[in-house]
């Protein structure tokens, strides 16, 4: 059953490990480029935007670099996601698959799962290059984009909880509406909606933690200062991943009857 799973999956997954492919080749060009500007200033490990601050091609790669860390998560979830049981419907092709000695929960289970891992994957190599390979260049700028860095806090975590999030909320919508294009478009629309309730979620956490506790005390040029909001983020996100998750099979056992 799994391997079927896979079958049906490989195109998207294809697509998915394409994309993958290309974000992280120009996160590593993009870097080559900012380290290339700061070695002909005769700073190669400069890390103070006060005395470095990129400049030309070097700030257009920090530009790309930070749209790559905010908008390929997302897109990988709606890669892997939006055909995930949208497609089967849509051809009514599911009735074959649930001809494999297998119940409809299970297979939408098994479905979940092969999509999941893939955009755990996928999502887990561009979200890590970011952080290990591209922080270090993206901060030199970080005044001027500084709403794309907030949009995915530097972390990994973080990064990878928004490409499982919109996985599990396009599958149900695709078992819900049974069209591609319209889950699609609907995902396109809620999945950032889903991600800043989990952000407001996390806030409202961290603001009760921080009654408890006390504030935080970040050191001074943490470039990542936000970590323990944006782990505490990821976990809430995940959390409603789970929640999809399990409202799924109950939508293909509603519809099943």
């Amino acid at each position: 059953m799994t391997w079927l799973a896979l079958r049906l999956l490989r195109p998207y997954l294809i697509v998915a490990a394409t994309v993958t492919a290309a974000a992280t080749g120009y996160v590593r060009y993009g870097t080559a480029v900012v380290q290339q500007q700061l070695d002909l200033a005769g700073v190669p490990h400069c890390t103070d935007p006060n005395e470095c601050y990129p400049s030309g091609a070097a700030l257009d790669a920090v530009l790309g670099m930070e749209l790559v860390a905010a908008f390929v998560p997302p897109l990988l979830g709606l890669i892997l996601g939006t055909a995930l049981f949208a497609r089967e419907r849509e051809d009514d092709t599911i009735a074959f698959a649930l001809t494999q000695s297998t119940t409809r929960g299970r297979w939408v289970l098994t479905k979940f799962g092969c999509a999941l891992a893939a955009g755990l994957a996928c999502g887990g190599v561009v979200a890590l290059t970011h952080r290990l390979v591209a922080t270090r260049y993206t901060a030199l700028a970080s005044d001027t984009y500084e709403m794309l860095q907030l949009l995915h806090l530097d972390n990994a975590a973080y990064m990878v909880a928004q490409t499982l999030v919109v996985i599990a909320l396009s599958g149900v919508l695709g078992l819900s509406t049974g069209r591609v294009l319209r889950t699609l478009v609907l995902t396109a629309v809620a999945g950032p909606f889903a991600v800043m309730i989990g952000d407001a979620v996390a806030v409202l956490l961290w603001s009760l933690l921080g009654l408890l506790i006390g504030p935080p005390r970040p050191a001074a040029g943490d470039l990542f200062i936000l970590d323990p909001l944006a782990y505490l983020a990821a976990a809430v996100l995940l959390g409603g991943v789970a929640a999809l998750v399990l409202l799924s099979r109950r939508v293909g056992i509603r519809e099943a009857r």
